[in-house]
């Protein structure tokens, strides 16, 4: 009975199971701890193949940018070596050290879109199978001027206003440009004079001066795509200067410098089942710009557009539709009208204390008064990543 009741020793498998137990949770610690170092090494792979990848973006831009350039990508031609992914260009510190590098690949031609593919390698093109790699795909666009045969081109008849003046003779930039262009009929008020930059510049109103009854087709050629509609009205939406249906611009709601979008009121492409009642309606009056200041940038408007009031558009006017220029407005650069429905006759019947109602500059239509970049950009949403 006495060794029934000794109990010395029975804690001893507990302590034991116990000191199992410890073992092997301490043993899991390790090994985590051991795998932390290599977790952490992947993670700033993964970070830098990242940043190559980027990196060959920039390269990709830069190329498309400066054509001329010995590294850059002819606009004419699809891209050849390197930016056809075929080699594998190395990235290193000021000191020499290897970081990695990316492999590049630029499909399509032309001067207005491309699309890119730029593949990050951690340490390199080839090497161990914990290798990093990082994709990004983009599509890469390019903003164009339009570049219109006259300071105001319009696809239908056109009425300019007693004693306005239309003047072109100004800037060269763009070539012998006329003053007026009309795929219709171009009629002018008493005392209205038009100017273009061939001819005898010192007399208006010159066949060279006025070019009407011009081929519509001629028109379409330079008006921008269905593409490149979409593109800038993308940019706008990112800028936040999309806009829909009717819009006024005026005191209430000044109107912002850059690529301004005012879309139909679905805000779908205009087709030739579009209803009239779709399409955008902009006015823009006193009091959209700061006294003094034009507005410098691309209007673009699917639909019509009018501009009255005493205020000065710098850059490039683009109305799919009609456009009426009325009062003390003055547009500098250029401005063209589509006419997809209006048979009305856009008209100009503005005269502006500074002089003529509209002045071709084709640099600030090109670059909207310095506010348009003139570099290939990214599309925006078009950018992805995609991890290797």
């Amino acid at each position: 009975m006495t060794s029934m009741r000794d109990q010395r020793g029975a804690v001893l498998p507990l302590a034991m199971l116990s000191l199992l137990v410890l073992s092997a949770v301490l043993l899991g610690l390790s090994r985590l701890s051991g795998q932390d170092p290599l977790i952490a090494s992947n993670h700033v792979m993964m970070v830098q193949a990242q940043a190559l990848a980027e990196a060959g973006l920039e390269r990709a831009l830069w190329a498309l940018s400066t054509p001329e350039s010995a590294g850059g990508i002819p606009w004419a031609a699809t891209a050849g070596p390197p930016y056809d992914g075929s080699a594998f260009i190395g990235v290193a510190t000021e000191l020499g050290v290897a970081l990695g590098g990316f492999r590049l690949a630029v499909s399509g031609d032309g001067d207005r879109q491309r699309e890119v593919t730029a593949t990050g390698l951690v340490p390199g093109d080839v090497g161990p199978l914990g290798r990093a790699r990082q994709d990004i795909t983009a599509t890469l666009i390019r903003l164009r001027f339009p570049a219109p045969p006259a300071g105001l081109a319009v696809r239908g008849d056109l009425t300019i206003g007693d004693g306005v003046t239309v003047d072109a003779r100004g800037d060269g930039g763009c070539g012998d440009r006329a003053g007026t262009w009309s795929a219709g009929v171009t009629t002018l008020g008493a005392g209205a004079q038009i100017h273009g930059r061939s001819g005898d510049e010192a007399i208006p109103n010159e066949p060279t001066d006025i070019r009407q009854q011009q081929t519509a087709g001629a028109f379409d050629d330079l008006a921008f795509s269905a593409a490149e509609l979409q593109a800038l009205k993308a940019v706008a939406r990112v800028r936040g200067t999309y806009y829909q249906g009717a819009v006024n611009f005026d005191a209430s709601r000044p109107i912002p410098d850059g690529v301004i979008f005012v879309d139909t009121v679905g805000g779908q492409p205009i087709t030739d089942t579009t209803p009239d009642a779709d399409l955008a309606a902009v006015s823009i009056g006193d009091g959209a710009t700061e006294p003094g200041a034009p507005f410098r940038g691309w209007i673009i408007v699917n639909g019509s557009l009018s501009v009255a009031g005493n205020v000065t558009l710098q850059g490039l006017t683009y109305a799919a539709d009609r456009l009426r220029q009325t009062d003390a407005a003055r547009l500098v650069g250029a401005a063209m009208a589509g006419h997809v429905r209006s048979t009305i006759p856009s008209l100009v019947d503005a005269r502006p204390s500074g002089g003529a109602a509209l002045v071709l500059d084709c640099e600030a239509g090109r670059t909207g008064g310095g506010r348009i970049p003139q570099r290939w950009m990214v599309k925006p949403g078009s950018y992805r990543e995609v991890a290797g």
